[in-house]
């Protein structure tokens, strides 16, 4: 465990000069949640997450466990993209 420095706009760890993996975290995160805004391009990024994902597991023969857990992730946040396109965002409370 480094100590944290902040310089300018990035975080810095232990004096290695790589950036937090918290922070790329959070940025996509965000990246997702504002997508879920616009259907058409959910449902585009949803289909482009999801076909490779479906080739790899119909269309090729590898047996690498990461290619495995790759096409379930991108299978599956494509599938959530092209569904939350199509039916919307859902709210976050209702007010009765």
């Amino acid at each position: 465990m480094g100590s944290v420095k902040r310089t300018g706009p990035t975080v810095l760890t232990g004096g290695t000069g790589e950036l937090c993996y918290r922070m790329a975290l959070r940025r996509i995160r965000g990246i997702l949640l504002r997508l879920t805004r616009h259907r058409t391009a959910a449902i585009l990024v949803g289909v482009v997450l999801a076909a490779p994902a479906v080739w790899f597991k119909v269309g090729t023969h590898l047996d690498a466990w990461w290619i495995d857990g790759l096409s379930l992730i991108l299978l599956a946040t494509g599938l959530a993209l092209i569904w939350t396109g199509l039916t919307g965002p859902s709210p976050d409370w209702l007010d009765e």
